[in-house]
């Protein structure tokens, strides 16, 4: 599309008429992409909307877009249209379904979880029931993606996973591209060069998955996937978009033993989405090993959204052109190597010498 853009005053004449939908949409992506003119997404996003409004389909990728790059929020779109449901027109409620799907859809649960107080009116057919027996049988449904949503209600790393995984690969890209590092951090399997958090993670698994083991074997429930330690690529980091699923698995897990201690049970659903309610009802319970598994499935969601917003706030830092927690994030990488007498190419980094990130 920019090889054959117009220049902004071409594109200014086009709309005149106000019936030419391309040309709205030539001017959103020279105000995107600041062409000719300074960057300005808020009229971007209005000629957009212009140009979708008058049927040009192409104008979707570039909203999408807008909302992946993190200049555009959904949520507050969402609550936005809310606040005036009486006025809002049909189509702009169905314009933010559409979007709302389309993250689930990249597994961008946490947009749906944000804005969980307004979910009945974009899928007011939902269905518990039906949710949960989606869930436990492994299928992606908009019923079990609402339901997700709704007992997750502390989830706001889980948003633009796919673009966050995208950065993530190439800001540790200097570490990948040396060979025979990387080959021998994967094969001595050095989990000392992660970080903290990561560590605790795995451990925090391991907890999860032994004592999940347990209370399926002592009750004879079905065991749930969920990965181990050694499934899980740790390196050089541990992927956002594994974090989402290892998230939704333990998830899963959860609600495969909900009905097993009757002390809780009829409280049990109700404290999904709240960590302090469930750790309360873990001292109900007589079991050790299902209220350690309870009490690892918090421990495991602290875990991944303190990590998922590390990375979050590493990508938003690099988007303000904040480049020293970049610099920091991997010269302490380079320090956990050094500790570990790891031999490698690599030179301390600073806001000059980053790796290429697009």
């Amino acid at each position: 599309m920019n090889e054959h853009l117009p220049t902004y005053d071409e594109a200014r004449m086009a709309i005149r008429g106000g019936n030419n939908p391309l040309a709205f949409l030539h001017l959103g992506i020279i105000y995107s992409n600041g062409i000719g003119v300074l960057k300005n997404h808020v009229l971007a996003n209005y000629f957009f909307d212009k140009a979708l409004n008058m049927g040009c389909k192409e104008a979707e990728q570039y909203i999408d877009q807008e909302y992946s790059s993190g200049v555009r929020d959904l949520v507050s779109e969402i609550r936005n249209a809310a606040k005036n449901i009486i006025t809002i027109a049909p189509v702009k409620l169905e314009k933010l379904k559409k979007q709302m799907n389309r993250e689930l859809l990249k597994k961008n649960y946490g947009t749906l979880s944000m804005a969980r107080e307004h979910l009945e009116l974009f899928y007011p057919n939902y269905n518990q029931t039906r949710a949960i027996d989606d869930i436990l049988a492994n299928r992606h449904t908009e019923d079990a993606d609402v339901f997700y949503a709704l007992c997750t209600k502390n989830n706001g790393s889980e948003v633009n996973v796919e673009a966050l995984d995208n950065f993530l690969t190439q800001l540790h890209s200097p570490i990948t591209e040396d060979k025979e590092l990387f080959q021998t951090i994967v094969e001595r399997d050095i989990t000392s060069v992660l970080t903290n958090g990561e560590e605790e993670l795995l451990q925090c698994l391991c907890n999860l998955t032994a004592s999940y083991c347990a209370v399926c074997g002592r009750y004879q429930v079905e065991r749930k996937e969920l990965f181990s330690e050694e499934d899980i690529a740790k390196y050089p980091y541990i992927r956002m978009s594994t974090l989402t699923l290892l998230r939704r698995q333990a998830f899963r897990c959860l609600l495969s033993v909900r009905n097993l201690d009757p002390v809780i049970a009829a409280d049990y659903l109700g404290s999904l989405d709240n960590d302090e309610r469930l750790l309360t009802a873990c001292e109900k319970i007589k079991d050790f090993d299902l209220q350690l598994f309870l009490i690892s499935f918090v421990e495991l969601n602290i875990d991944i959204e303190a990590l998922g917003l590390t990375y979050q706030s590493l990508r938003k830092s690099y988007m303000r052109n904040d480049l020293d927690p970049l610099a920091s994030y991997l010269n302490d990488y380079i320090g956990r190597l050094d500790l570990q007498g790891l031999n490698h190419q690599l030179s301390f980094f600073n806001s000059t010498n980053l790796p290429f990130i697009d």
